[in-house]
């Protein structure tokens, strides 16, 4: 402790310094949380249930090896074609969240929950789909019905593509910009391999 006194007391400017450090990480979260709630265009009943969600701590550290993208996404495609339900996670049907959920936990012994909305929670969040890269998870809002404010999830392949199960196409891959739908469902992704 006193030679963290004795270093501000020598250099006075490293107080100034981490507080600007602190104020611009305060900045970083707020313009975030803001650029969210942006989002949800007013709509009160989904930003009661982000505001909710957020309770629940999202940027959790979660950290996949790098070398086993190729892998989940071998195994998410291997699902192409399967059919859409709520719940399935088998080769006869799955959901969005089942298909996440078993093309990471099969090649990985570090887990990833089940639910969407609580894989989202994990990893650093990315809410320009600029700035994805391949093996980020996506994740949706308000594709369903729900309580909850997460309602779908994909895994990001490059050049503006991902793989998901939808109920219209069951697994398959989609373009996040596609002005029909996936564009202004987009929520934002996490970057969970390192």
């Amino acid at each position: 402790m006193n030679s963290i006194v004795s270093i501000f007391s020598k250099n006075p400017k490293i107080k100034y310094i981490i507080v600007i450090i602190i104020a611009g990480i305060f900045l970083l979260y707020n313009n975030t949380d803001g650029v969210l709630t942006e989002k949800l265009n007013d709509n009160k009943s989904l930003i009661k249930k982000y505001e909710e969600f957020k309770t629940g701590g999202i940027n959790k550290k979660i950290a996949f090896p790098k070398e086993i993208i190729e892998q989940v996404i071998d195994t998410a495609k291997s699902y192409i074609g399967t059919p859409n339900k709520i719940g399935g996670i088998t080769r006869d049907s799955i959901d969005a969240s089942g298909l996440v959920y078993i093309s990471i936990n099969k090649n990985s012994e570090i887990k990833i929950p089940r639910i969407a909305q609580e894989m989202a929670r994990y990893g650093k969040i990315i809410i320009n789909p600029k700035k994805l890269k391949r093996g980020d998870l996506v994740f949706f809002f308000d594709t369903y019905e729900v309580d909850r404010i997460i309602t779908s999830v994909g895994i990001y392949l490059g050049d503006g593509k991902f793989i998901n199960s939808s109920s219209n196409n069951g697994v398959s891959i989609s373009e996040i910009n596609d002005p029909y739908y996936w564009k202004e469902k987009f929520f934002y992704g996490t970057r969970i391999f390192k």
